[in-house]
């Protein structure tokens, strides 16, 4: 049975794109979310996705004032293309120096730390709705 061009499962590429098409654009920083509400934001397709306060109420008492300032939420954590066990990993100072102190590890790069399945589960559970996972090739 031939595949049409849209539904080849040999372009790696175009499926990828398809699983980031709900990609969170315009994130917001915590403190305007503190100050302003409105628990919602954006997607790459069109649509608007919510959240519960329960995640900014908990990152709130969390966070440094700095942190709210620069946190972009929700947090983006990627595909991981060099680990050679396919872990996640979280890119930023801010997103690092946060998620570094809530899972309790210690991290060897300022700017980048491994997530692993057990983090990303315990991620999900604390914020819920703001970690958002990225499939990259």
């Amino acid at each position: 049975m031939p595949y049409g061009i849209e539904d080849d499962p040999r372009d790696v590429t175009r499926m990828i794109a398809g699983m980031n098409s709900n990609m969170p654009v315009k994130r917001r920083s915590l403190m305007d979310y503190i100050e302003n509400g409105g628990y919602t934001y954006e997607t790459k397709g069109g649509g608007v996705c919510s959240f519960d306060r329960s995640g900014i109420d908990f990152l709130d008492g969390f966070c440094t004032d700095q942190e709210k300032i620069m946190l972009k939420l929700p947090i983006f954590i990627s595909t991981d293309p060099n680990s050679e066990s396919g872990g996640w990993k979280v890119d930023g100072r801010t997103e690092v120096s946060v998620l570094s102190r809530l899972l309790g590890r210690r991290v060897h790069s300022e700017d980048r730390m491994s997530i692993y399945y057990a983090d990303l589960f315990q991620l999900k559970k604390d914020i819920p709705g703001l970690i958002f996972t990225l499939f990259l090739p």
